[in-house]
């Protein structure tokens, strides 16, 4: 018994990916229970409320360009095009780094105008000052991703990161100033900074081989920044689904409330970096496969992302849930309480993983405006559920909330990629064994 050539090589570059979430999980995790147990909790919480806001809205100021370039590098680099490969690569540096300081610019008035002694004007500003270096970071890892770099993609910001934030508060604890709110904020955006230059020095020297004679007309660069700029809210919109219940959260419950709901999401990371692990080798897989045009190996690639993004995000959730108590211990004896909270979101990545990578698949078939749509519409039912649920129910209507817009997100995108694709992005078998014919 075999698994098909195209499952092997998905599992292979999705074991690698996941063994090193599985190891970073463990850093971030550690990384947020020493914030929890360092800090006040009522700190702690404007704390989750900073970098919840500067990773949902981060990817907005990568302008799409971190899922463009999956969709153009590996056929670039596939065909032979190693000139587009570098103007590509320098094109979309200049336009993240322009737009993004463009956006900080923003939000460094929105910060002034609310006042930067205030707790919400305070994290308006660390969001305009790491947003630089987040925009430029996305793009870096979604560089990475194409060309199937993928220590590249998650060694840097998931392992070096939290390592650095970790050992710069235990050095600011120890030597005895206490850890709130803008000591913490300037240890995260400095640690972001750090790693988002070392990251670019990188992957400029791996780059230093493409050819650089050809420069990319004007006619080529619009065509980069129209398929892009669509992707800003394909990749936006994605974003602030993964964190509106607790953005929602921090502006109907107290700080307090907001720490124990995302103690609960943050025990649950096991399950979140299968999915992750799958989505970072099936666009590369699915850009491959309609680089050579042939729909039947995308179909096949496609049915085996589906199952095995479903199957090992349902054993990550039994077992993330078997040590669910032990994990929110971990925070504090008072984060026990959000196991209810732990359960129903835990029932949300299920139903999220039953479409598999349906919709990196419309990224890389072209179809932005489809994927706008979907999100535009899952992230309204999210708000209006969050907010309905939350009214009744508190802590744990933002969980019911969330699982059910999870749900309906997989219905849309099952449906519409079969529609426009002809692909079906549902399969909840057990991975092939058979050996392929031929």
């Amino acid at each position: 018994m075999f698994l098909s050539r195209a499952a092997r090589t998905v599992m292979l570059d999705a074991a690698i990916a996941f063994a090193i979430r599985v190891l970073s999980a463990g850093l971030v995790f550690g990384l947020q229970v020493l914030l929890a147990r360092l800090m006040p909790l009522e700190g702690y919480g404007g704390f989750v409320t900073l970098w919840t806001w500067l990773l949902a809205i981060g990817s907005f100021a990568a302008l799409g360009f971190a899922e463009s370039s999956v969709r153009f590098l590996p056929r670039y680099r596939a065909r032979g095009r190693e000139a587009q490969v570098r103007a590509y690569w320098r094109y979309g540096l200049r336009a993240v780094v322009l737009g993004s300081l463009a956006l900080a610019v923003l939000a460094l008035i929105l910060a002034f105008v609310l006042g930067t002694r205030t707790e919400p004007g305070l994290i308006v500003l660390y969001v305009a000052i790491g947003l630089p270096f987040l925009a430029v970071e996305y793009y870096l890892e979604g560089v990475a991703r194409s060309f199937g770099w993928f220590r590249l993609t998650t060694v840097p910001v998931y392992i070096v990161r939290p390592l650095l934030i970790g050992a710069i508060c235990l050095a600011i604890h120890f030597s005895g100033v206490p850890l709130t709110l803008p000591v913490v904020g300037a240890a995260v955006v400095g640690s972001m900074a750090l790693v988002s230059c070392g990251l670019a020095i990188v992957l400029a020297l791996r780059m230093r081989g493409a050819s650089a004679e050809q420069k990319p007309t004007s006619a080529t660069g619009n065509l980069w920044l129209r398929a892009s700029l669509p992707l800003l809210l394909v990749s936006g919109l994605e974003d602030l689904l993964a964190y509106c219940d607790v953005l929602i959260l921090s502006l109907m419950l107290p700080g307090e409330d907001v720490g124990l709901y995302f103690a609960a999401a943050r025990a649950l990371a096991l399950t979140n970096f299968v999915y992750y692990a799958m989505y970072l080798v099936s666009g590369r897989r699915f850009a491959l496969d309609m680089a050579d045009a042939d729909k039947s190996r995308l179909q096949r690639s496609v049915r085996e992302a589906s199952r095995l993004t479903f199957w090992l995000t349902v054993v990550a959730v039994v077992v993330t849930l078997a040590a669910g108590p032990i994990l929110l211990r971990a925070f504090g004896p008072e984060f026990v309480a959000a196991y209810p909270v732990m359960a129903i979101l835990a029932l949300g990545h299920i139903a999220r993983a039953a479409s598999g990578q349906a919709g990196e698949l419309l990224v890389v078939a072209g179809r932005q405006r489809e994927s706008i749509f979907i999100g535009l519409g899952v992230l309204a039912l999210n708000v209006a559920l969050t907010v309905a649920f939350v009214l009744a129910f508190g802590l744990f209507g933002a969980a019911i909330g969330t699982a059910l817009a999870l749900a309906g997100r997989s219905v849309a995108l099952a449906f519409v990629v079969r529609r426009t694709t002809g692909i079906s992005a549902v399969s909840l078998g057990l991975p092939s064994m058979k050996k392929p014919r031929g």
